[in-house]
């Protein structure tokens, strides 16, 4: 397993997929190895017996040895595509980092986008089998994998449904019960138990945090002891964070922050759930557009589990969740006074609060680990290439024998990137 995000601790969305995945992998009786970017003596989120190594660029090939197949996502994955093209490979697609990234071209410039598509462009050429987080996604994907010549006639004549292609894996919940909840003045000090409590957590460029501070001036008039909790970013060095900078400027300049808004830092893996145990609501507001519509929200799955009422911005797929089981509100996007009054009027109310909480709950009956990931644990058990993958390779946009290998150019990218 190639993870390319650092598992330490701190561990944040991709690197708490890989280290769930091992550990499902390793309980049903695979021997595991997970390459990381960082040293493995850093990985204290790890606890099954999987061997943690730290991934070695230039020698990915060479570590997949005595390997059965490799599980790989996002930029660090071309290093070991580039070096061999023996074994299954299965890549993970549950985070659509190109769409993500496309926020940041005013800071980054078009780079990165550059690296992102030849990155999709490689490996979804050169997978095997893919897993991605929601209908919505396969339907994304299978658009690219149609322009590469992935989705044939060869592949569909055996595989009418092409789940032997790519499967949805979304992201998983713990086996058993939520932690227990402890006190706010526990986990936020100088905090009242009695004090409201909205949890929020990160900020990326894609959300809208900003609409929860132009609604705190009613959520205050109505409850004044209201507190809303931000959480600072695990990797702050690896991703853009012009938003949550904006937010907490904007929270100072209004005399919020460190009173009614706080910014906490990531709780370590062991704790990472905390913060919104010690909340009464969570607020997730996004952005519409196509980052939204194509996003699992994984946050919002651990929301639900925890059973904490969620009032989220309309739009993506567990937005929809929300409204279908009833785990809370969803509001207009951009609307201040809508949101105010979802998270005024769920405060208001506690056995509100309680129903929603216990419908998430029910949504996430069935959602751990082990059993979304039974499609992985199938592959796993009779690992396959696809033997059609590159008979049409030359009906891929750009393909011709004249042309720079791709593999080339995303390595060109690459050390051009690295350089920046």
């Amino acid at each position: 397993m190639i993870c390319p995000e650092p598992v330490r601790g701190l561990t944040a969305g991709v690197g708490t997929r890989f280290v769930a995945l091992a550990e499902v992998l390793s309980d049903a009786g695979h021997g595991v190895t997970l390459a990381i970017p960082n040293g493995p003596e850093e990985a204290e989120a790890v606890k099954a017996p999987v061997e943690v190594v730290q991934a070695v660029p230039d020698a990915l090939g060479a570590q997949a040895d005595g390997h059965d197949w490799v599980l790989l996502h996002g930029h660090l994955g071309n290093h070991y595509l580039s070096q061999r093209d023996d074994l299954p490979v299965v890549v993970d697609l549950y985070d659509p980092f190109l769409i993500e990234n496309l926020h940041y071209h005013r800071e980054l410039g078009f780079e990165p986008y550059r690296t992102d598509h030849a990155t999709w462009k490689l490996q979804l050429g050169r997978g095997d089998f893919f897993v991605c987080s929601s209908d919505e996604q396969r339907c994304f994907y299978l658009g690219w994998l149609g322009a590469l010549g992935r989705v044939n006639p060869l592949v569909l004549e055996n595989d009418p449904t092409l789940e032997r292609l790519i499967v949805e894996l979304p992201f998983g919940t713990p086996a058993g019960d939520p932690p227990a909840r402890r006190s706010k003045s526990d986990v936020l000090e100088g905090v009242d138990d009695r004090a409201p409590v909205l949890y929020y957590g990160g900020i990326y460029d894609w959300y809208d945090p900003m609409v929860v501070l132009d609604a705190l001036p009613t959520i205050l008039e109505r409850e004044p002891e209201t507190v809303v909790v931000f959480v600072d970013h695990p990797h702050p060095d690896e991703t853009p964070l012009s938003a949550a900078a904006f937010t907490r400027r904007t929270a100072r300049e209004r005399g919020w922050l460190g009173s009614s808004v706080r910014f906490e830092s990531w709780r370590p893996y062991e704790r990472r759930f905390e913060l919104p145990l010690a909340a009464d609501l969570a607020v997730v507001t996004h952005n519409p557009g196509l980052e939204t519509d194509l996003s699992l929200r994984t946050r919002m799955v651990d929301l639900l589990w925890l059973g904490l009422p969620v009032v989220a911005t309309a739009g993506g797929s567990m937005s929809r969740v929300v409204d279908a089981f009833g785990a809370g509100r969803t509001v207009a996007p951009g609307d201040p006074a809508d949101l105010a009054e979802a998270v005024c009027s769920l405060l208001a109310d506690s056995e509100s609060r309680e129903s929603a909480g216990e419908a998430g709950r029910r949504w996430a009956a069935g959602k751990n680990w082990s059993m979304v990931s039974r499609p992985l644990l199938d592959f796993a058990a009779t690992p396959y290439r696809d033997p059609h993958r590159d008979r049409f390779v030359e009906l891929a946009p750009g393909s011709s024998t004249a042309e720079e290998p791709v593999v080339s150019r995303v390595k060109r990218a690459l050390k051009r990137w690295a350089g920046r």
